[in-house]
């Protein structure tokens, strides 16, 4: 009995396609591996990508190096560690894998706006934003940020695990800090990478004492456990798929996440809030500290809000606009809103909760 294989190499057309293969070493032998590819098979990038990567080098405006400057403004410490561990020895925050960006000017397998941004990404320290308000960046996906208080500090986002979030609480205290403790914590949105962190500042005892006022937007709880523990498995799929962070970090692997470099490894959790901004603008004194909160649902995230301190004419204006394409593709509407009240402040400096400060 003829098998399929034997029938389908019996066609006239099998035997020329075979034959035009066999008398053409070129089309027969594979593509040359990559040089610096991290794996043994992987190719190059083709002569038609090359071409998109360098018409978009010659038409955008990479002349202009205003993020830059900006991204330099009001550095006070940089990090020296460049791995990050916890108290077992394991690493939790790798900011080596990210070098080879500064190394050159040019990848041919890196659309020269993933470059850029993957370039400021690697702030990596303790910055200043205004007299009373520092931010570390560079730690994590997200940056904290650290209000001064009349007692204390209110930290703004925690990162995602309370690892780096450590970290970040050490080399802020060994400059900034003076010593004093975190009186409170503001969430800006229901997203992990901006509360998960928060145990490793704050002790869940002195939250319940009322040592520690922790704040989050309307809603706040529901998305939290909705996003990150009914949805937790999908998002996680979703996420590595979207970025792509299984693959090795490198110009042919892993490049940057683009609202930040990548997320930190460790432990993360969660201490409810102790209030919930309710009204749509709502003002409240916090460790003698004036702030105006306004709710921006379902902009960046389901639950979210901008704060503006009025003493310092800062706006903190949470994920909802930054130095990013990272809110581009949310609902227009409400992301005008929100940049609308943002402008009818008076406001010295804006910041977020990644990127730099504008």
């Amino acid at each position: 009995m003829t098998t399929r294989r034997q029938f389908v190499q019996s066609l006239p057309a099998f035997a020329v396609a075979a034959q035009i293969l066999e008398g053409d070493p070129a089309a027969a032998a594979p593509a040359a591996p990559a040089t610096g590819h991290f794996h043994p098979k992987g190719k190059p990038p083709s002569e038609f990508t090359k071409e998109v990567l360098r018409k978009a080098r010659q038409t955008l405006p990479f002349g202009d190096t205003r993020d830059f400057d900006e991204q330099r403004r009001g550095l006070i410490a940089p990090m020296k560690e460049l791995t990050i561990k916890n108290d077992a020895g394991d690493v939790v925050w790798d900011m080596t894998r990210f070098q080879f960006l500064d190394q050159k000017e040019e990848f041919d397998s890196v659309h020269p706006s993933m470059h850029r941004i993957g370039q400021l990404n690697n702030n990596y320290g303790l910055y200043e934003v205004v007299p009373g308000i520092y931010q570390v960046r560079g730690l994590d996906l997200a940056q904290t940020t650290f209000v001064r208080g009349k007692t204390g500090w209110i930290v703004f986002d925690c990162l995602v695990t309370a690892d780096a979030m450590r970290a970040a609480w050490k080399l802020f205290q060994e400059h900034k800090g003076e010593g004093l403790p975190v009186t409170a914590v503001v969430y800006s949105h229901s997203h992990g990478d901006h509360w998960g962190g928060v145990r490793g500042v704050v002790d869940e005892a002195d939250v319940r004492a009322g040592k520690v006022q922790i704040l989050a937007p309307r809603d706040f709880m529901e998305y939290s456990i909705a996003e990150n523990v009914f949805a937790g498995n999908a998002m996680n799929r979703r996420l590595f798929y979207q970025y792509g962070v299984l693959l090795p970090v490198g110009p042919y692997g892993y490049v940057t996440q683009g609202l930040g470099h990548a997320i930190s490894r460790g432990t993360s959790g969660l201490i409810a809030p102790t209030r919930v901004v309710d009204k749509d603008l709502e003002e409240i004194e916090i460790d003698g500290v004036r702030m105006s909160f306004q709710n921006t649902p379902n902009t960046e995230a389901p639950s979210e809000m901008n704060t503006y301190i009025p003493d310092m004419k800062a706006l903190w204006i949470a994920e909802n606009v930054c130095a990013t394409l990272h809110t581009s593709t949310r609902s227009v509407g409400r992301w005008c809103a929100t940049r609308s009240t943002g402008r009818s402040r008076s406001t010295r400096r804006s910041t977020a909760s990644a990127a730099r400060p504008w």
